[in-house]
């Protein structure tokens, strides 16, 4: 019996997401062909890669020192796989955006692929950082905008640059000056649920004066919150673009803090490994809407 190529595969993306089961998806296959070409690959090598324990499958001390070798092998056959780069970029591909980035730029965005790559199929999915992460660790989406993410060893980060971002909180309030923590640990707070990016944010930026807030309330769209700061129910963080349109309508303000807001970072996340002309057409087609828009360099008139 030899090493076949299907029994190296079988064996990256069961490691890569987690089980035999999502590896048989990703692949399209029945879960019994890939637990089958794991035990060919283990017979042949007369060692025992993966073993079962209470978090599912896991690498043996022999697979870990299999694995680097698996890497290589998968990277130059996906090498192979994309030499022709002029051919054309098609079909469909799973794209997640975090929500206050798609609130922005989900549109121009949209418009460059059509652009750019006009038989791509994008599928969108808007949602949490947090939750985008999940999904791209459980072969859900195939590329992914995260904000602030947690990182995984299984996710390839590549960075976009800093989102602007500011505290907001109602007109009504008529908050002239710089505000610190002191000045609003007492009033309503509007975030995402932990552990989302903004949560981080506020927790965080509450934490630099020893104080945490009385009121948090969770909202899990970030869409929605600004109509609620607008409404008179709590001060928020948000991204300084979506901030600016109600500004200009003059329902809520933006405040000058003291510390300053920390400014989410943005990333192209994807699954370590998994080198696609479509992603790549994705990251590409991002990078220069974002240039084009100045999204990374928002001004926000005088607010520090």
């Amino acid at each position: 019996m030899r090493i076949t190529l299907a029994q190296v595969e079988a064996f990256y993306w069961t490691v890569q997401l987690g089980s035999a089961q999502k590896a048989a998806q990703h692949l399209n296959l029945a879960q019994p062909t890939i637990s089958l070409r794991l035990k060919d690959l283990g017979e042949v090598l007369g060692v025992d890669l993966l073993e079962r324990s209470s978090r599912g499958l896991v690498m043996t001390a022999e697979g870990r020192l299999l694995l680097p070798r698996v890497r290589s092998i998968m990277a130059e056959i996906q090498g192979i796989q994309q030499q022709d780069a002029a051919r054309a970029v098609v079909g469909a591909i799973r794209v997640g955006l975090a929500e206050g980035f798609a609130v922005n730029c989900l549109a121009p965005l949209l418009a460059g692929l059509l652009e750019d790559h006009p038989s791509l199929e994008p599928e969108w999915v808007v949602s949490t950082s947090t939750t985008l992460e999940v999904s791209l660790l459980d072969d859900k989406l195939d590329v992914a905008v995260l904000l602030n993410p947690l990182g995984h060893e299984k996710l390839a980060l590549k960075p976009l640059g800093p989102q602007p971002t500011h505290w907001v909180a109602p007109v009504s309030w008529d908050m002239d000056s710089a505000v610190e923590p002191k000045h609003l640990w007492d009033k309503p707070i509007i975030s995402n649920p932990p552990p989302s990016a903004m949560y981080r944010q506020v927790t965080h930026w509450f934490a630099l004066a020893g104080i945490q807030p009385q009121h948090i309330s969770i909202c899990t769209s970030v869409a929605v919150i600004p109509e609620l700061v607008a409404a008179g129910l709590g001060a928020a963080i948000l991204p300084t673009a979506m901030a600016l349109r109600y500004v200009a309508e003059g329902t809520i303000q933006m405040l000058a803090s003291s510390p300053k807001i920390e400014n989410g970072r943005l990333f192209l996340g994807s699954r370590v490994g998994v080198a696609d002309q479509k992603i790549i057409a994705v990251e590409r087609t991002t990078s220069r809407v974002l240039e084009k828009l100045h999204y990374l360099q928002v001004e926000a008139g005088n607010v520090a």
